[in-house]
């Protein structure tokens, strides 16, 4: 089993994930991706590709030639610039928000450059032909959580979540951990919940592949050597008990 394959199977198995994590690769040229893997037979967002992959279990290609319906998603996915008339927001203007100059706002956010590349493939990581570079994960905020606490275990840093409610997937958890090395969660989008199958109480993490054993490692040890145990066990409304208490409460009754 490849190292991506047997890194998602741990992570799968210590988040009890309802889908299985993906893995992204891109390709500069679309002849250089797999010719036994086909796109959608449809016109469709990144965000479907993803939705696709994750509930049937199979790759799909993202290309610049289907993945037009939305302009957000193959901009992140460095196929193309966002065109001029979405960028000023008068294309949209009065139905994601109030005028243009409000929606030009929605066009803002992390994307690959302009014409990096021509495909990306999507696919469960154990049926990933090569090393990925972004690995995705969708599950609950506890889920979720449960990767924060894993990076903080290893050192890591407070973990990013930017968002203006579009571009869940493709923008926030593909292209910004490619961009910018470093985990990255969501909530996924109007988009995705319309055409890509994600459930009300899903968020979407993603990360650059290179961090993905260290991120495993951390998530292994605060569940198994930290208090993070999943899933976690309330004490109510009641009295701290004493050893949470001792650990992050005054060490007087008030303070001074």
């Amino acid at each position: 089993m490849e190292k991506w394959a047997e890194l998602g199977a741990q992570l799968d198995g210590l988040l009890k994930l309802r889908t299985p994590p993906l893995g992204v690769k891109f390709y500069k040229k679309l002849d250089d991706a797999p010719k036994d893997v086909a796109p959608l037979a449809f016109p469709c967002a990144a965000c479907q590709v993803a939705g696709f992959s994750r509930y049937y279990r199979k790759p799909v290609l993202a290309t610049k030639n289907e993945c037009y319906h939305c302009q957000v998603g193959g901009a992140a996915l460095g196929f193309w610039d966002i065109e001029d008339d979405f960028k000023d927001g008068t294309r949209n203007a009065g139905m994601w928000a109030k005028d243009a100059e409000a929606t030009a706002r929605l066009a803002e956010g992390d994307v690959i450059p302009a014409g990096s590349f021509e495909a990306a493939l999507f696919a469960p990581l154990n049926k990933m032909p090569e090393e990925p570079d972004v690995v995705l994960a969708y599950g609950t905020p506890d889920q979720m959580l449960s990767m924060v606490y894993g990076q903080i275990w290893q050192g890591g840093d407070r973990v990013k979540l930017e968002t203006n409610g579009h571009g869940g997937t493709c923008r926030e958890c593909v292209a910004a951990p490619f961009v910018h090395d470093e985990l990255r969660l969501a909530i996924t989008d109007i988009g995705e919940r319309k055409f890509a199958m994600a459930y009300d109480y899903e968020m979407v993490a993603g990360w650059p592949y290179g961090k993905f054993e260290w991120l495993v490692e951390g998530v292994t040890g605060a569940l198994t050597k930290g208090i993070y145990v999943r899933p976690i066990a309330p004490w109510g409304f009641q009295a701290w008990p004493d050893m949470a208490r001792d650990r992050t409460g005054l060490t007087t009754k008030f303070p001074k």
